[in-house]
């Protein structure tokens, strides 16, 4: 019996833990969309990284100035995290999450599609971010929204040339799968 207890327990922790870094990911998405700096820095353990377009920052202070300066030219924005994949293994964990967002830029209403590649640990109690990698399916003028999505160059922020969407095309099984 001592045994079928302890297994109940660990599926319930690890099914707690689930749900607390999925918790952690919506609290990411409302601070970006409150501008709340302190607690969007707050999420990421002190020596965490977030990526995007390949540039890396770490720490803190890097962080919090990514945050800053993405804050001072975006007018509005409304994440909507969608799917969560997570691996948890004791204090650590893996995941990869889904969603979209809209996003006042420079006077447009941009539309995108996102997928965060993250890793986690368990801090004092609570789980926070030590990785968060974003890449994009698409990010482009709602007014393009229908022709851009379908070309490969689906990366139209205002005032840039059209880039190569981060995925899927990427993806190894995407010219494999036949």
């Amino acid at each position: 019996m001592p045994e079928i207890h302890a297994g109940l327990e660990r599926r319930i922790t690890r099914l707690e833990d689930r749900a607390r870094i999925q918790d952690l990911a919506a609290a990411y998405a409302i601070a970006v969309d409150d501008h709340d700096i302190d607690t969007l820095v707050g999420l990421f353990s002190e020596d965490g990284t977030f990526e995007r377009a390949g540039v890396v920052s770490r720490g803190h202070e890097e962080i919090r100035a990514f945050y800053v300066q993405a804050m001072d030219r975006y007018s509005l924005t409304l994440h909507t995290p969608q799917s969560n994949q997570i691996a948890v293994d004791g204090d650590h964990a893996k995941g990869l999450l889904t969603g979209q967002a809209e996003l006042a830029l420079d006077g447009t209403l941009v539309m995108a599609a996102y997928r965060y590649s993250d890793a986690y640990v368990r801090c004092g109690g609570r789980w926070l971010f030590t990785s968060r990698r974003l890449r994009f399916l698409y990010a482009v003028p709602f007014r393009d929204l229908e022709t851009a999505v379908t070309t490969t160059d689906r990366i139209c922020w205002p005032g840039t040339d059209p880039r190569p969407a981060e995925y899927p095309e990427t993806h190894a099984t995407w010219a494999t799968y036949r």
